[in-house]
Parts: structure tokens; sequence; C-alpha cells
């Protein structure tokens, strides 16, 4: 099924989305530091892993690209298959692919980094009047509304959430530069960059499944014996993620924040970016959009205030570097962040 997309973007190619990336990246960073130095936080970001990860699965991606091609060569009677393929490859594309994983991976140690200190600079607070909410929208708390034969399908499914957004990254970034492409990856950057990073320390909370431990409550009891019945992936987790918490261990993939949801943020980012290179899999990525937001309540990662935020929050960030912005304007935006920053 052929990408389809705006016309190929000018001069700069993926130069015009790279920049403002690692700007803002760079501005995550920075902050983190100032905050780290502010409260003498001990604690240092799992960035070296994050990027030998992302190496890797860029190398694999691309592997799965190359290696038909390479086939494809030998079947044809080419002598040095390999050689022909460097020889016909855009060293360009390869790099900034490449580069792109390192970006992302960067930003994602930034997000850890700066979701471990979360509950030292902001102490949880926003938990009992987000729960409040859910209540007076719902009659209940979320997590009930969801029947429980569904809870192990969804503990599996939700797992799911970081290699479809993986996927669907090295898909993107794999294909030519264009304004659809620059617009897309702005898009998940500014989405993690603001709802990961400044939404997540405005409404500091910890959600349903850390409910009782920080509170000294019994609200969520129910919640968490269904957890223990039914989702072990949820359980699991939940054990690690205090541990880290309490033991102040960098690791990958800690930080306890709830509101908004970055799970259901990135989901929604993914079902507006798949779609406009893929119209056909508008209905499937939507649909995976809707299994990660009731998964992010019915296994109490979330309140279900905390996935319409996300939601809305990157649907937001999508418009921002609209179709017809030209990413020279966001990267002058950006420089303006960093410099008032």
């Amino acid at each position: 099924m052929p990408a389809r997309g705006s016309p190929v973007v000018g001069r700069g190619g993926d130069r015009r989305w790279i920049v403002p990336a690692a700007i803002l990246v760079f501005i995550q960073y920075a902050a983190a530091i100032v905050i780290t130095h502010a409260v003498r936080f001990t604690g240092r970001p799992p960035t070296l892993k994050y990027m030998m990860i992302a190496l890797v699965i860029s190398l694999v991606g691309g592997s799965i690209i190359a290696l038909p091609k390479v086939w494809r060569f030998w079947r044809e009677g080419e002598s040095s298959p390999v050689a022909r393929l460097v020889r016909e490859s855009d060293l360009g594309a390869v790099a900034s692919y490449l580069i792109g994983f390192q970006v992302f991976a960067l930003q994602m140690g930034a997000l850890t980094w700066l979701k471990e200190m979360l509950p030292v600079i902001v102490p949880f607070w926003a938990d009992p009047p987000l729960a409040a909410v859910d209540r007076a929208i719902l009659g209940t708390d979320a997590w009930r509304l969801i029947p429980e034969l569904l809870i192990h399908p969804l503990d599996v499914v939700y797992v799911t959430w970081a290699p479809v957004t993986t996927i669907a990254i090295n898909l993107i970034l794999c294909l030519k530069p264009s304004e659809a492409k620059t617009r897309a990856i702005l898009a998940y950057f500014l989405t993690v960059g603001l709802m990961g990073v400044c939404g997540q320390y405005l409404l500091s909370s910890a959600g349903p499944v850390f409910y009782d431990r920080l509170f000294a409550s019994h609200q969520f009891a129910d919640l968490l014996t269904r957890i223990d019945a039914h989702a072990p992936v949820v359980d699991r987790t939940v054990h690690y993620l205090w541990a880290s918490y309490m033991d102040h261990v960098d690791q990958l993939g800690i930080g306890i924040s709830a509101m908004p949801s970055l799970h259901v943020a990135v989901a929604a980012w993914f079902a507006l970016a798949i779609p406009a290179f893929w119209p056909r899999l508008r209905v499937p990525a939507w649909g995976f959009w809707l299994v990660i937001f009731v998964g992010s309540f019915a296994l109490g990662w979330h309140y279900f205030v905390d996935g319409v935020a996300g939601t809305l929050g990157a649907v937001g960030c999508w418009r921002l570097p609209g179709r017809r912005r030209s990413a020279d304007e966001v990267t002058i935006a950006v420089n303006q962040v960093a410099a008032a920053a």
C-alpha cells in the first residue's frame, strides 16, 4: 500500500524536523539539569540505555528494509549485492533515519529523568480532585464501568502500546521528506514534551493503582483486588514502579504520573499520524486509540479525565505544526522558547 503524503519538502529535507525536534529535546534536558541542581537530586537518566536500544531497533528496522533488496539484487545476478545497495542508497536519508531514532531515545531519557523527579518537585496532590471529577461525570469510578471479563484481554493488549508506536515511528522515519512527515514527527515531540512533562508537572498525580498507598486510603481496594486476580502484567509493573519510586533506582521506564495520560496521548497521535500516510488504516488506528484509552482507566493506571486530557492535548499538538505551516516557522518558535528559557 503506497504511502500518501504532501509534496516533498523543499530545501532542507529531514532537517526541517530534526532541528526543531533536537531543540525541544535540548530544552527538556536543560530544564531537567536546572531542576536537578535546584533540589540536589542525585538520580541520573538512563539515556545511554535508551540510545543503545534505539540503535538496535533502527539497525533491525533498516535490515528488514535492506535485506529484500539485497536478495533481489542477488537473484538478478549481481556479484556484489551489498555494494550495489550502498551505491544506490540515499546516505542522507539513512543518516536522518538513524539520527531520528537517537533523538527519540534522547527525549525518552529526558522524560524518564523528569518523571522521576516529579514527586520531589511537585508532590502528588491532584489524585483526590481527579477521582472526584471522574465520579461527578460518570457517577462512579471509571474502572467499575468495564466488565471484569475484559480485564485480562486489556492487560495483554495494553502492553502492545510500546511496540505499535515504535513500529509507527520506524515506518514514518523511513518515508521521504514531506510536509506530512515533518508534521507527524514534530507533533510527536510536542505531544511527549508538553503532555509528558509540562502537563504532568502542572497536575501531579499518581493514578488509581497508587492512590491508596499514597493517601492512606482504601478507596481503590476493589480495583487492586481485581488487578491481582485478572491483570498480572499490571500487577507486576505496579510493584516495579513502586519499588523504583521508593528506592530511587535509575532504570528504564520508571516514573509515576497519571494526568494527562501519555499512553493515550501518543495513541491519539498514532491515530492521527498513520492515516495521514495510509488512509485505509484510519479505522484500526482509531481502534488502537480506543483500546488504549479504555485500558488506561480499566486497568487503574489513569482516571477517565486523564485520557480525555491526553487525547485533546495530542490533537492540539497535531494541529500546531499544521499541513500549511512552514517547518521553518516551527523552528523559529522553538528557538524563541529556548531563548526565553
